[in-house]
C-alpha cells in the first residue's frame, strides 16, 4: 500500500517536472526530478516485488538522464548560476532491469521513454477519452515480418533521426496515433518504425490472465517468437503491462 503511494507520488512529481522543463524552468524541473527519483528509490526499498522494483529502477535511471540533460543546459547558459547545482552521481541500473533487457537489444533509455509515453496515455487518454495501445520494442525486423500494416504508416519515409523517441515532437505524435488500431513498432535504439501494425501470429501458444483481450495476447505471442519486449496500455483501467518471452514480467497500475 505505502509503496504504491510513494510510486504514484513520484510519477506525479515527474510529470510536473516535465512541464517545468518544457517551460524552460530548469532549476525547478531539476529539483522536482530529484524528488521524484527519491520517491521511486523509497518505493523500491520497501517493495518485495521483483517486477515492481525493475520498473521503479528503470524509471529512476530515465529521470536521472533527464537531470543530467538539464545540467548540460545549465552549464551552457551563462545567465544561470550553476554553482547551486551539485553534480548528480550516475546510478547503476539494477540487475533486475538488466535481466529484463538482456537479449532484447533494447537500450534502457528507450524502454524508459516508451514507459513514460505509456504512462501519459494511461493517465491522460486522448481528448478526454480513455484509450488503449501497445508497443513492441526491439527486434523490429522480425516483428514487422510477423505483422502487417492496417493503415498508412505515418512514420514511413521520414529521416530516421527525426522519428526517434528522443525527438521532442514524437511523443505527441505517438499519443495522437495511439487512437489507431494496431501496435507501434519501435527499434531497440528508439526509432519508431511503424504505427497501426496488425499482428498476424497465432496466439494459441501463449497463456495470459483471463479478462485480458486480443491486444495483450497478440503482444505476448510476438514476444514469445522474437526478442522484442511488449508494453501494453489497457483501455479499461489504464494498467500498463510489460511482456517478455510470452509472459507478463511487470505491471504498472495508474
Amino acid at each position: 500500500m505505502w509503496r504504491n503511494v510513494l510510486s504514484d507520488e513520484g510519477k506525479n512529481i515527474a510529470k510536473h517536472a516535465e512541464r517545468e522543463q518544457e517551460a524552460g524552468n530548469f532549476r525547478r524541473a531539476k529539483e522536482l526530478y530529484l524528488k521524484a527519483i527519491a520517491k521511486f528509490g523509497q518505493a523500491s526499498d520497501i517493495s518485495g516485488d521483483f517486477n515492481e522494483i525493475s520498473v521503479l529502477r528503470s524509471l529512476s535511471s530515465y529521470y536521472i538522464e533527464r537531470v543530467r540533460s538539464i545540467e548540460h543546459e545549465l552549464l551552457n547558459d551563462p545567465e544561470i548560476d550553476t554553482r547551486a547545482f551539485a553534480p548528480v552521481k550516475k546510478e547503476t541500473s539494477g540487475v533486475e532491469v538488466s535481466e529484463l533487457l538482456r537479449g532484447s537489444g533494447v537500450q534502457e533509455e528507450v524502454l524508459g521513454e516508451v514507459l513514460r509515453i505509456a504512462m501519459e496515455i494511461s493517465h491522460e487518454g486522448r481528448e478526454g477519452h480513455a484509450i488503449g495501445t501497445a508497443f513492441l520494442v526491439g527486434d523490429a525486423g522480425n516483428v514487422m515480418a510477423r505483422s502487417r500494416q492496417l493503415v498508412l504508416n505515418p512514420f514511413e519515409g521520414h529521416n530516421r533521426d527525426k522519428i526517434k523517441l528522443t525527438d521532442a515532437e514524437i511523443g505527441d505524435n505517438i499519443k495522437e496515433f495511439a487512437q489507431l488500431d494496431g501496435v507501434f513498432v519501435v527499434s531497440g535504439d528508439g526509432v519508431v518504425e511503424s504505427a497501426g501494425r496488425y499482428i498476424t501470429m497465432d496466439t494459441g501458444m501463449v497463456r495470459i490472465p483471463r479478462g485480458l483481450g486480443t491486444r495483450h495476447s497478440s503482444v505476448a505471442a510476438v514476444t514469445l517468437a522474437t526478442k522484442a519486449l511488449g508494453v501494453v496500455v489497457s483501455q479499461s483501467g489504464g494498467v500498463i503491462r510489460i511482456f517478455k518471452e510470452g509472459k507478463i514480467v511487470a505491471t504498472i497500475k495508474p
